[in-house]
């Protein structure tokens, strides 16, 4: 290759990564040649901006970052670092064998020397640029120096996305950020950072790529094949898509070759509660940290839930007040930066706040013991059982509380439940013993849920007054009538 026809390779990288080695479906070495879908994200990427994928099985996003990066790395003339990043190092050293497949299928006038060449890292002897793969659970992390640009493949399968993406924010310092993952379930990760960027709250370049735009997802179909004609599909489009929900089943093939984001975050076979039992929910919209749902009645009583958490930016600490008439949610507090004592003085407020709501909190979390030995000082009304003792959450206890919680939405019993909530309530999986649990990753142990259970738990020992509640001013009113009437009884006849 000439001089000239080399520096035009190397400058533009479409030209660079088409000539790049990858290994195909079937074993064999072969040439990058990307696709269309391809060539959008290294589009999106050359200008720079933080990118956020949610892709199909299969379209080669992985690669096709991989080869971008490959090529800033290869390219660069000064020790810039590129990162691999996972939450598992095992799944950052694959991508980075990628890498290192890249390097060694050069031509050999092209490989220039390594200074570093191990299971974590590829360094260039003459500019210094470096190839890393990194885990956020290894130690030290990131912690040492600042990435050029970092890459984190499937995010939405992360047991700790916050911990991840914290990760990768305090090593960039400006870099350029991709992520891409296909879906994982309601409210994971990926779909968290999605609705980041609906709002407006982060800025994102937001890939989307439906599943009909990869031209290998369709087959020739037999003869007597009958397309659907009320489908937007072409007949060998339909053909595979048959084949594969036939091998997936539908709620697997929805989320793994989307047609739609809605599509991707469809109701799964595994959730604990269904989309459709949760559509006819009137929703409201609150923020993060709660708000007040209801007027305060004089005439009723209140119960309130509470799950603690550390107050250290992590899970949430939540309440959530229930009205012993109605039992409808009047109230939802939330905060993940409020220590397990400073919590306590927040429930309090929310007892006092509510006619002495009693409160149920479970004295066996980490910090349950806290919250009530708080509250027990404050003169707090507090749940107990029959035999006064504290409620205990176990392998019996959570099961019923939660599907309580379910039965209450199944008979229409909540006339308003805000967004965060519901989407806590959709990320609900069911367990291989068949009892709800929430994965780890989406930004919250569906901790509102949690404290929506307790006050349900809570409600059944509140009752509600038989004597209608009468102002002060009128019981003032009273008495002084009284004292009145009593002077004059010595003037009565009888």
């Amino acid at each position: 290759m000439r001089g000239d026809k080399l520096i035009s390779v190397m400058e533009d990288p479409l030209q660079f990564i088409s000539r790049l080695t990858i290994i195909d479906k079937r074993g064999r070495p072969t040439k990058l040649k990307p696709r269309a879908e391809q060539i959008q994200i290294i589009e999106a990427l050359v200008d720079g901006d933080d990118t956020l994928i949610l892709k199909p099985r299969q379209i080669g996003s992985t690669t096709v970052v991989a080869a971008y990066f490959f090529w800033k790395w290869f390219t660069a003339k000064s020790p810039e670092t590129y990162v691999v990043l996972s939450h598992k190092l095992a799944s950052s050293k694959h991508i980075l064998d990628i890498h290192k497949r890249f390097y060694k299928s050069l031509p050999p006038a092209l490989q220039r020397p390594l200074s570093d060449d191990n299971s974590t890292t590829m360094t260039l002897a003459d500019s210094g640029a470096k190839l890393m793969a990194v885990s956020a659970e290894g130690k030290g992390g990131l912690r040492s120096f600042t990435a050029s640009a970092l890459h984190i493949s499937e995010y939405a399968f992360s047991p700790n996305a916050d911990e991840l993406k914290a990760t990768a924010i305090s090593a960039l310092n400006g870099g350029q950020l991709c992520i891409e993952s296909t879906a994982n379930h309601w409210g994971d990760p990926l779909h968290r950072e999605i609705g980041l960027w609906e709002s407006e709250e982060v800025e994102w370049n937001f890939l989307f790529f439906p599943w009909t735009d990869h031209v290998d997802y369709a087959d020739e179909p037999p003869s007597g094949f009958q397309p659907d004609p009320d489908l937007a599909l072409l007949p060998s489009q339909q053909y595979w898509m048959a084949r594969m929900m036939g091998k997936l089943g539908e709620a697997k093939f929805r989320r793994e070759y989307p047609l739609t984001v809605d599509d991707a975050y469809a109701q799964t076979d595994g959730a604990w509660i269904s989309a459709d039992l949760l559509k006819d929910v009137p929703t409201c919209k609150l923020e993060t940290e709660g708000g007040v749902l209801a007027k305060l009645d004089h005439n009723d009583r209140y119960a309130i839930g509470v799950d603690c958490g550390a107050g250290t930016g992590g899970d949430y600490s939540a309440l959530v007040v229930l009205s012993a008439i109605t039992g409808q949610i009047v109230e939802i507090r939330r905060s993940n930066r409020h220590s397990p004592t400073e919590w306590a003085e927040v429930v309090a407020d929310a007892s006092r706040k509510w006619r002495d709501a009693k409160v149920l909190t479970e004295s066996n979390g980490t910090w349950g013991g806290v919250i009530i030995t708080e509250l027990k000082h404050m003169g707090i009304p507090l749940w107990k059982d029959s035999e006064g003792a504290d409620w205990i959450t176990n392998a019996s206890t959570k099961p019923r509380m939660l599907e309580t919680v379910k039965d209450t939405i199944l008979r229409g019993g909540f006339s308003m439940i805000d967004q965060w909530t519901i989407s806590e309530l959709r990320s609900f999986q069911i367990d291989d013993r068949g009892n709800p649990f929430c994965p780890r990753g989406g930004g919250h142990h569906g901790d509102t849920v949690i404290a929506l259970a307790l006050a349900l738990q809570c409600l059944q020992k509140v009752s509600v007054p038989d004597r209608p509640y009468l102002p002060e001013w009128i019981v003032n009113k009273r008495v002084r009538e009284a004292y009145k009437n009593a002077g004059k009884q010595q003037f009565r006849r009888y």
